[in-house]
């Protein structure tokens, strides 16, 4: 009788404890070591790397069930502002803003930077007549 008891509290302790472990907030993949190479050794191929690690880091979150990690997509969105993806950024950063709101301020700073960059030059003040301005006052 006492073994069955001691078995049964066993059992139990066992489920409670099981219940009780932490589960998983987020799925950061190998975020961090490809992101250590990166400002370890800034060029293309590390670069391309940790772009390709973001991107699965945000599948692998889908695929899990689990939340894409906070900055991730505000990262991803910013690599392709630097690489003139203004839409595809621009996209990333909205992302970002929908499921961190306290991220929303900077979001929608960003947002505005990858705009301007987006604008066909053609928008942008014609300087040249000015330039000639300034050099025949110089003269």
């Amino acid at each position: 009788m006492k073994r069955k008891s001691f078995l049964f509290a066993v059992i139990l302790a066992c489920i409670y404890f099981a219940g009780c472990a932490p589960q998983k907030m987020y799925y950061f993949g190998n975020y961090s070591q490809t992101l250590y190479t990166f400002e370890k050794n800034q060029n293309e191929e590390s670069l391309l790397k940790h772009k390709q690690e973001l991107e699965r880091v945000i599948a692998k979150s889908e695929v899990k069930n689990l939340p894409v990690p906070p900055g991730i997509y505000a990262e991803l969105g910013y690599i392709n502002l630097k690489a003139n993806s203004s839409r595809e950024a621009i996209r990333l950063f909205q992302v970002e803003s929908q499921l961190y709101p306290e991220s929303k301020h900077l979001m929608d700073r960003l947002i505005q930077i990858a705009k301007a960059k987006e604008a066909p030059e053609s928008n942008l003040p014609d300087l040249s007549a000015s330039k000639n301005t300034i050099s025949k006052g110089t003269r």
